[in-house]
């Protein structure tokens, strides 16, 4: 257990750099919300100290939510709160000690609203780690999706925590909500501001969404919205309309209908257009090829004369071991002789589809990972995986080279491990992140929010950790190294051109005679360099087919 000298260096550790707020006039801070507000935080405390994947202490916990309300503010934290929370016994005692911080802080335009729980909670970082965090639901079961509309786009600033806490704050407004913890009244929907002004700015289009179809481009910009031209005075009921659109039920299966959008779209200095995208569901492509075919399908031959296959894996969503296996399936009927996996912008995901991707390529039993938890009676984590997969098909033979990066990371990392320790590739590329936190989702206990709790950890099959830790060094054990002689070394520059490269190469539709970047292997080093491991070792060239 972490003893109380621990707790005053958290609370007195340097602040982040956050301006003051000028203060406003006080509201009349009822004192039954403040403690309500404090309950809602132990609440939330109290399985992380049972679960966190190390010891923690409530007490610790209550001084790093303190520490998170202070920094909000752009203030230290007083002496006497450290005295106080340093002399608390009991619950009750860390109850209070919160409560009398809020009723202080209760003229904060920083905390206003939802903002004090989302920064007091967010504020557990300080005792665990900086990925134990509030997080919204998000709109879809897509794993590398957080809004996307419902029709696969990502604008400019709707995202993290901006994006949590207006949801919060709009939902309450709508009445969806009670205004747990708040000290202030509940504003109208139509005063809840925006996360975004103007313009809406593209940043993502999802694959396979009704966006990428429409043709819509990353950098488009969004003039406006259903034929209404969105301004700075009209941003918060346009944004409001387009993120929470009227709930449309189709009257024979009983199923919500998607609502058509009609978005005026500028690209750069070219003329103004107007598609009408339909709203349907769809699941994100996350498996690509080398170039999409007639029937919208990928062919993953990247070198037809010596059949080297080539399949880049992007976020594992649910079900994407289906569609590795369908173009695994393909690429069997060229005759593949080698294949090129490229992992190299793998966020992670699901962890049950990145095992059986990993699975595909072993033989049976294969251990898959190691698991560690803090708690095991506490949680069905299986200290070992191994690869009991029966229904799905291997390929066990063929060389592979498996490309990594610095973007690679959880279930990339994953996938990359179980091949690599059981010998079954080469890692070629640059140093992943180690991010091999094993995370459960607990609930946030205000406006629908959820707090993503770290339980313990994914260890390589070999045992060794994955992790980079605040305190790893070069050479520790943490993240996947490219193997000897294997290493790629470009630029932080290079590697976001060709993410950029990577991810146009994935919206061109099959129809489209458009040539790109990525098109051109010679143009990666990565792939050049792939190639070149893989002719060598599969030999002669095997011919046309």
């Amino acid at each position: 257990m972490v003893g109380l000298a621990a707790v005053g260096l958290l609370l007195v550790a340097p602040a982040a750099p956050v301006p003051a707020h000028p203060p406003v006039p006080a509201t009349k801070a009822d004192r039954y919300k403040a403690v309500e507000f404090a309950r809602i935080v132990y609440q939330v405390a109290d399985p992380i100290a049972l679960r966190y994947a190390k010891p923690v202490e409530m007490k610790e916990l209550f001084g790093a939510a303190t520490r998170g309300l202070y920094e909000e503010c752009g203030l230290p934290v007083p002496d006497h709160v450290l005295k106080a929370l340093h002399d608390a016994v009991r619950a009750t005692d860390l109850i209070d000690t919160l409560a009398d911080v809020r009723m202080r802080l209760a003229n904060q335009p920083a905390l206003r609203g939802p903002r004090a729980l989302c920064a007091a909670i967010n504020g557990f970082r300080h005792a665990t780690e900086p990925g134990c965090q509030l997080v919204s639901p998000r709109a879809s079961t897509f794993a590398s999706v957080d809004m996307d509309f419902g029709v696969g786009i990502e604008l400019e600033g709707v995202s993290g925590t901006r994006w949590m806490l207006y949801q919060v704050e709009y939902r309450t407004a709508q009445g969806y909500y009670a205004p747990i913890g708040w000290l202030e009244p509940v504003p109208q929907p139509d005063a809840v501001r925006a996360p975004i002004g103007v313009p809406w700015r593209i940043t993502r289009v999802i694959p396979e969404s009704p966006a990428q179809k429409a043709g819509l481009k990353p950098g488009d910009v969004i003039t406006h919205f259903n034929g209404t031209e969105v301004t700075g005075e009209n941003v918060n009921k346009l944004f409001a309309m387009f993120a929470f659109p009227p709930q449309l039920i189709d009257p024979q299966t009983g199923f919500p209908i998607a609502p058509d959008r009609t978005l005026t779209i500028q690209r750069g200095a070219g003329k103004p257009f107007t598609p009408n995208i339909k709203g349907a569901a769809y699941t994100p492509a996350s498996a690509f090829g080398v170039v999409r075919t007639a029937g919208d399908k990928w062919d993953c031959l990247l070198d037809r004369d010596y059949k080297i296959g080539y399949i880049r894996i992007g976020a594992v969503e649910a079900n994407l071991d289906a569609k590795v296996g369908a173009l695994l399936a393909d690429l069997d009927q060229t005759g593949c002789r080698a294949l090129i996996l490229d992992l190299r912008w793998c966020p992670g995901g699901y962890l049950d589809p990145g095992l059986r991707i990993a699975g595909m390529f072993l033989p049976p039993d294969a251990m898959l990972a190691q698991q560690k938890v803090r708690n095991p009676q506490l949680s069905a984590t299986p200290p070992e995986v191994r690869n009991t997969f029966t229904d799905i098909k291997r390929y066990t033979t063929y060389p592979m080279v498996v490309l990594i990066g610095n973007e690679t990371m959880g279930g990339g990392e994953l996938i990359g491990a179980a091949l690599r320790d059981n010998d079954r590739c080469v890692l070629m590329g640059q140093r992943t992140v180690g991010r091999a936190s094993i995370q459960n989702i607990a609930d946030g206990r205000f406006g629908g929010l959820q707090f993503k709790l770290t339980t313990g950890e994914s260890l390589r099959p070999n045992g060794k950790s994955r992790m980079r830790k605040p305190n790893s060094g070069p050479t520790d054990d943490w993240g996947l190294r490219p193997d000897e002689g294997l290493e790629v070394p470009v630029t932080k520059d290079k590697s976001a051109e060709l993410r950029q490269w990577a991810e146009l190469h994935a919206l061109r539709p099959f129809n489209s005679t458009e040539g790109l970047d990525f098109d051109d292997p010679a143009q990666d080093p990565y792939r050049v360099k792939a190639l070149d491991y893989l002719r060598k070792k599969i030999g002669a060239p095997g011919g046309m087919k």
